[in-house]
């Protein structure tokens, strides 16, 4: 069973960034009232994130996924809704590493193949980076230890003072722990009147 921040079961989120867009991406980044921004001022998260993909060309795949016919609109039902949302979202690049762009990640999950990914395991993975409330870059990191937030899809993240997010708490090298595996970049947020976007880059896997 999900976790919902609304009426609705189904889920979304996504985000991403690349170290060659942050110069770019932080001048139109950062906290202040909510809403502010200078992509889509007073947009909500799905308005500030297709102007920012307009200006920047990053979040093309994670719009495609929130977008894909299967979720009659479910998932940008949650991410424009009432309730106060934060987004973890990955960008075009992170969305590379694993093969998939805005012309394949829809189909990628509905092939119908035995044992092939399907419909509900993307709405797990956008779920898994979402968290409920507007979270801004002083509660998402502790300046001295990892933090643990709890996500849409259940299960939690682990954010720590580097500013990396992990699914695990322990990390490093041992045989028993995982390293970081995404980066928020340089306490880059977007503002949105619904909530905030932290742009990171990689996808988290749940």
């Amino acid at each position: 069973m999900y976790k919902t921040a609304t009426k609705s079961s189904n889920l979304l989120a996504a985000a991403a960034a690349s170290l060659a867009l942050m110069s770019s991406a932080a001048a139109v980044a950062g906290p202040g009232k909510p809403g502010n921004n200078e992509l889509a001022p007073g947009g909500n998260i799905v308005e500030v994130a297709t102007a920012a993909n307009d200006a920047l060309g990053i979040f093309n795949t994670v719009l495609a996924a929130a977008t894909c016919d299967y979720f009659e609109g479910a998932v940008v039902d949650i991410l424009t809704g009432e309730d106060k949302v934060t987004l973890f979202a990955p960008t075009d690049a992170a969305f590379d590493v694993l093969e998939l762009d805005e012309s394949n990640i829809c189909d990628a999950f509905n092939t119908g193949e035995i044992d092939a990914p399907t419909p509900d395991d993307l709405l797990t993975i956008l779920a898994y980076h979402v968290t409920d409330g507007r979270r801004f870059s002083n509660s998402v990191f502790n300046r001295n230890n990892a933090k643990e937030i709890e996500m849409l899809a259940g299960g939690s993240i682990f954010t720590a003072p580097d500013l990396s997010i992990s699914d695990n708490q322990e990390r490093g090298d041992g045989p028993d722990q995982r390293p970081p595996i995404g980066l928020v970049m340089d306490y880059i947020t977007i503002n949105a009147s619904n909530g905030v976007i932290h742009v990171i880059d990689a996808v988290l896997l749940p």
